[in-house]
């Protein structure tokens, strides 16, 4: 009875040894897994604990690390975007807008200034030598009229033509070809009709000369410059601002500008009573002042939609509601040295008209450019030596390199690098990082 319980208390403790195996196993591989983890700080590297806890340098919160022989994590494919080079693509949900074709309707606004007609600026010279007997214009700027006497001069070339033609009236009146050249020589000499009558009348020669203005206007001194002009500012450019065409020109803002006029004219004229002239000398200038200029400076990229004919609608900014309206007679086809303006002229009647040399004016233009490509002037980023817009591909925005044209009224034109069928990001300055460094995206799609 004895024996038979040993054998079954036997055969119990057999049956428990392999459970008590397997459960030492899993215990000390439990305890080496346990002894095998680490924990590190996901700001600091550098920290590594054998347990959970803090960062002895930040605070954070110690996270555990992945084995290296651990299986790698798979990313589904539909995630692939988000593992492409920061400076290559953004992800973002950023306002999205589409290129547009339309033709837009342009204003073009250029600063001026009203100056003088320089074909209408008349240099009266001598046309003999002698001595100025008697000025009778005493100052610059002083009107005169077509016919006044300016001055009286002696000549002795003058008084011998005089006596020549005398000579020949006198003593040899038939011969009429003689009398024309003499009459001829004083006529060249500068005098009129009624002088060469009245010597012929009179029958005595005059030792001083009286010289007549045979236009009407305004006398000054040949040295005195007296055409204002606009001297250009440097451009924002444009282009220039936004809102002026920059890039390929602008819509409103076009030449900003300061105003340059003449440094004050003297009192007199460089001659005087008593003094002798040669020859071609200049004495005096005369300037008509029934017709003037309007001189505006326009961006060179825009001054091509101007042309002779195009209306300009004029106002003038000391007279507040005045408005004139005139048409471009000249494009320069030139740029001053250093400047990116080009100069048009427009024809202003003064008569009749509250217009004064040196006024400040404004000039507008409209025009209708062609179908284009229009998109927002946000969405498009400058980076100085190029202009990109982010296009949105496969979910992500990838910066492509896009040429642009004209800016008007907050749109700015796309010349190419873009389709009116891409998705664009409607404000491209949301996307960047004033660290990031943008790799542009190839363009060739």
């Amino acid at each position: 009875m004895r024996k038979n319980w040993k054998n079954r208390l036997l055969a119990f403790i057999l049956l428990l040894l392999p459970f008590s195996f397997t459960a030492c196993q899993d215990k000390a591989e439990k305890g080496e897994e346990a002894h095998a983890m680490e924990y590190t700080c996901p700001m600091h590297p550098q920290v590594v604990q054998d347990k959970p806890g803090s960062c002895p340098i930040c605070g954070m919160d110690l996270v555990a690390k992945q084995p290296a022989d651990a299986p790698a994590v798979a990313v589904p494919a539909d995630l692939n975007y988000l593992l492409q080079p920061a400076n290559q693509t953004v992800v973002s949900s950023v306002q999205t807008t589409r290129p547009v074709q339309k033709p837009l309707e342009q204003e073009i606004t250029m600063s001026g200034v009203v100056t003088y007609d320089t074909r209408r600026q008349y240099i009266i010279p001598a046309r003999f030598a002698g001595r100025i007997e008697k000025l009778y214009v005493q100052f610059n700027y002083q009107p005169v009229r077509k016919g006044q006497k300016l001055y009286d001069i002696y000549s002795p070339e003058l008084v011998t033509a005089q006596k020549e033609l005398l000579y020949l009236l006198k003593n040899d009146p038939g011969n009429t070809s003689l009398i024309a050249g003499a009459r001829q020589k004083i006529r060249l000499l500068g005098a009129t009709e009624g002088q060469i009558n009245q010597l012929a009348r009179t029958g005595r020669e005059s030792y001083t000369f009286s010289v007549f203005s045979p236009y009407s206007g305004y006398v000054l001194d040949p040295s005195v410059t007296a055409t204002p002009t606009v001297a250009p500012a440097a451009a924002s450019a444009a282009g220039g601002s936004d809102d002026g065409m920059g890039g390929m020109g602008g819509s409103s803002g076009g030449a900003s500008g300061t105003i340059t006029t003449p440094a004050s004219a003297p009192q007199g004229f460089a001659i005087r009573e008593g003094m002798y002239v040669t020859t071609g000398q200049a004495l005096l200038k005369v300037i008509d002042a029934s017709q003037v200029w309007a001189q505006f400076n326009v961006a060179s990229n825009v001054a091509g939609q101007l042309k002779k004919g195009t209306p300009i609608n004029i106002s003038f900014n000391q007279v507040e509601g005045k408005t004139l309206q005139s048409s471009v007679q000249l494009v320069e086809p030139v740029y001053e040295a250093g400047e990116n303006f080009a100069q048009v002229r427009a024809l202003l009647p003064a008569k009749g008209n509250p217009v004064l040399i040196g006024q400040v004016i404004t000039g507008k233009v409209t025009y209708s450019t062609g179908s284009a490509l229009w998109v927002p002037k946000d969405a498009v980023l400058d980076l100085g030596g190029q202009s990109v817009a982010f296009l949105k591909m496969d979910g992500v925005f990838k910066p492509i390199g896009v040429r642009v044209g004209q800016r008007s009224g907050g749109q700015v034109e796309i010349v190419s690098g873009l389709k009116a069928s891409d998705v664009i990001a409607a404000n491209a300055q949301f996307l960047v990082d004033s660290e990031s460094f943008i790799r542009v995206a190839d363009t060739s799609r």
